[in-house]
């Protein structure tokens, strides 16, 4: 594909330093960038690397310094800007519409126009599949399940029996919507499982990561709102409450009944348990065990998990234990040397001068 840097201004805004009718035919970094390549520097630091790449345009703040002879877009919030020129050059796999012949269809499924359902999938009784949609090879849809429009379900990815997709939806490989939540009791000697009857809901342009699984609620829905954000390998347990815009990072684990309020984020390999709210806007950093409800804007971190500021304070004073238990042990010797001194005061038998 050929753009010229004119037609990508025209596309996305900025002001262009240089020529305008340089061909950009795609995009790299500055260190790997090709005289056709169009890349981006978000700082002014990065004008050593910026004057060092052999890219033919570059994306630039406004305050960007000048590099004379060097192809321009100057443009507020180059990082942005610079995702919005990928997105001109970006092409996704083509999926052409129809049903594979090794692909099994129920009679009773609904097909929208164009819907294309790839090699070996399985389309289950009375699912209902929005146009555009599509269905990789070895996904699994279960029976009444419902996707909405311009859907992508990844290869072996598995939508459970009648859980439900909006519009947009990214469901990459191998994820499970719809799986059993993990509930058991302790009755007559044995894990007595407690059948888990509710569904998932998943709301327009959320975007699922590979493995990963979403379970369904043990009654009602378990539900993750508009816009809402998962890496790979995330485990969202029965019945949780996910709000829009959240970014739930890879390894991240919510136990049942968790509720997370909108674009709250939460770092790789966080953990939360059961029944926790956690407040709209708020940050919970990687690693991170929460044990009870985090309010909206907090920033909290650790094990267990507590206020970040707090968390900084406490690295710094074990960062100055050595030095503290330095002078502890040097009070500590000039305290018993003290103390060897009254006690041989106080010991030693001298008699007081006498009055005059």
């Amino acid at each position: 594909m050929e753009l010229s840097l004119g037609t990508i201004q025209q596309r996305i805004g900025g002001e262009i330093t240089g020529d305008p009718g340089a061909v950009m035919t795609g995009v790299n970094g500055l260190g790997e960038a090709a005289v056709g390549d169009i890349s981006f520097a978000a700082k002014a630091r990065y004008i050593d690397r910026a004057r060092a790449s052999a890219a033919g345009a570059i994306v630039v703040g406004e305050d960007f310094p000048d590099l004379p002879g060097r192809n321009l877009l100057r443009i507020p919030e180059p990082r942005v800007a610079f995702i919005r020129v990928m997105s001109l050059f970006y092409r996704e796999e083509d999926h052409p519409a129809g049903v594979h012949p090794s692909a099994v269809v129920a009679a009773g499924a609904e097909l929208g126009e164009g819907v294309s359902i790839g090699a070996c999938a399985v389309i289950g009784e009375g699912t209902r599949i929005g146009r555009g949609s599509v269905v990789s090879a070895g996904a699994h849809i279960g029976r009444g399940a419902q996707i909405g429009e311009d859907c992508r379900i990844g290869p072996n990815a598995a939508l459970m029996p009648g859980v439900r997709l909006g519009d947009r939806v990214r469901v990459h490989g191998c994820a499970v919507i719809g799986g059993d939540g993990f509930g058991y009791v302790w009755a007559d000697g044995q894990h007595l499982k407690i059948p888990q009857m509710g569904t998932v809901e998943i709301e327009d342009d959320v975007e699922i990561g590979c493995n990963s699984c979403v379970d369904r609620a043990t009654l009602a829905v378990t539900r993750v709102r508009r816009g809402t954000k998962i890496d790979n390998q995330v485990q969202i347990g029965h019945n949780c409450e996910i709000g829009e815009d959240v970014i739930i990072v890879a390894q991240v684990g919510l136990s049942g009944n968790v509720r997370v309020g909108d674009r709250a984020m939460l770092g790789g390999q966080a953990g939360v348990a059961d029944h926790i709210t956690i407040g709209e806007d708020a940050r919970i950093g990687a690693a991170s065990a929460v044990t009870k409800d985090v309010q909206a804007g907090e920033t909290i971190w650790g094990f267990p998990s507590r206020p970040m500021a707090r968390v900084l304070r406490e690295m710094a004073s074990v960062a100055r234990l050595p030095r503290l238990l330095g002078r502890f042990r040097d009070f500590a010797s000039r305290l018993a040397g003290l103390e060897e001194r009254v006690s041989s005061l106080e010991g030693g038998g001298g008699k007081s001068a006498p009055s005059t």
